[in-house]
């Protein structure tokens, strides 16, 4: 089942059906979407250590928001960020519902890592759409932090799924 916070969206191989202004507003919607998303999910979330890893991915999608923003300045100077209705992959959407308990948490980390996934390889896709070597560099570097936030993702999933060894982890510390 997908969850309301999910949205599919298009098929990475649509990507060449756009033009990279239209790609690098795609992408820059989808990282404030994901920026929003771990901001909700960590207000919703009642586990420190999960919480404080939860806030750490929302920071670094903003971080990646302002990259492509500064990017599609010298690309488009002038130009107004254009949002294209379109999205390649998950779009992750604020979570607006209350959390029932741990298997909620479980399936909304399973989909922010598929959308993390997801993330890494539209990066992939427009590395090869640029034209200058730090544009290349620079969708190298947003996939590659795309695919650290999967793996910071599974580690926690991984950890929810044996809960009780998560509830043993919170009491021992860091």
């Amino acid at each position: 089942m997908v969850p309301p916070e999910l949205d599919e969206g298009l098929s990475i191989e649509r990507v060449k059906d756009f033009s990279l202004e239209e790609l690098l507003g795609m992408a820059i919607k989808a990282e404030i979407g994901a920026r929003k998303f771990y901001e909700s999910l960590a207000d919703r979330i009642e586990i420190e250590t999960l919480k404080e890893k939860i806030e750490w991915l929302a920071g670094e999608e903003g971080k990646h928001e302002a990259l492509l923003r500064k990017m599609y300045t010298s690309m488009f100077p002038g130009k107004e960020v254009v949002y294209p209705a379109e999205h390649i992959g998950p779009e992750l959407k604020p979570v607006a519902r209350e959390l029932q308990g741990v298997q909620d948490i479980v399936d909304l980390i399973r989909w922010a890592m598929r959308a993390e996934e997801i993330a890494a390889h539209f990066y992939e896709e427009i590395e090869k759409m640029v034209d200058s070597e730090d544009r290349k560099r620079l969708m190298r570097y947003l996939s590659d932090m795309e695919k650290g936030h999967y793996y910071t993702l599974r580690a926690e999933y991984e950890l929810l799924l044996d809960w009780e060894m998560y509830s043993q982890m919170m009491h021992v510390g860091p």
